[in-house]
């Protein structure tokens, strides 16, 4: 990468991890569609996998004290360790433009989450969280090929009425277990250019923000960020579009 390059990635990635370390959520549906607007799109996936995975676990041990608190992720992990693995293997021999295709289809479909949820609402909890491997491969899959994972995983936690704890405790462990296996199964064809001084830079500026975002949680309004979410994701599936386009 250019010096320009590597700065901008940087201050993309700081931007996304103070607004995950606000709200949650949001590290890899802000990140990768703005990096990989100018970045090779294994390159801007691989940048982003350490933060997010040193984020995730973090979380974790900090906020899950007791093994109870994930007996309600058990049904997850199997289909999070099968989607990864296969969307691992889907990442590695899919075109740029493909890939790029996918995420604008995968964040426009994220659009609609909250209105399935809405249509699901009938739905009785219990047969939700039946379906937890299915939504845990999807999630796994889309989180390991696309970098984006969040959708599938907040789409369950809304059917199967989720607390936010809950939803979270969901969330990350998703990330840690779908970027650790991603990360295992690429090490071996990393990109060059993710080179450890563009690795450190990157993963130091993403954390810095994220515990500075930590620090202010919950002094700013959930909902009003997921609305500027929204409008990001649009605005991101339009440039994503020219991209592939530009790619042809």
């Amino acid at each position: 990468m250019t010096t320009s390059h590597l700065l901008a990635a940087a201050a993309i990635l700081a931007l996304a991890g103070f607004a995950h370390g606000l709200f949650g959520i949001g590290f890899a549906m802000i990140a990768t569609p703005l990096l990989a607007l100018f970045l090779d799109y294994r390159l801007a996936v691989a940048l982003a996998a350490f933060p997010l995975l040193a984020m995730a676990v973090g979380w974790l041990v900090v906020h899950v004290r007791s093994r109870s608190a994930l007996a309600g992720q058990r049904w997850l992990l199997p289909g999070i360790a099968i989607g990864a693995a296969a969307g691992t293997l889907l990442q590695v021999s899919l075109p740029e433009r493909t890939s790029i295709a996918l995420l604008a289809l995968l964040l426009s479909a994220s659009l609609a989450v909250p209105w399935l949820a809405t249509r699901g609402a009938a739905l009785r909890p219990a047969a939700a969280q039946r379906g937890a491997p299915v939504f845990g491969v999807l999630a796994g899959m889309t989180e390991s090929a696309l970098n984006v994972g969040a959708p599938f995983m907040l789409l369950y936690g809304s059917l199967a009425r989720l607390g936010r704890f809950e939803q979270l405790i969901a969330l990350n462990v998703c990330f840690a277990l779908g970027k650790g296996i991603q990360l295992a199964l690429t090490a071996w064809s990393w990109p060059a250019a993710a080179s450890g001084v563009a690795l450190l830079v990157c993963t130091t500026a993403s954390l810095a923000a994220y515990f500075a975002g930590h620090r202010l949680a919950g002094r700013f309004d959930e909902a009003r960020f997921r609305r500027l979410l929204r409008n990001f994701i649009v605005c991101m599936v339009a440039g994503l579009l020219v991209r592939v386009w530009l790619l042809a």
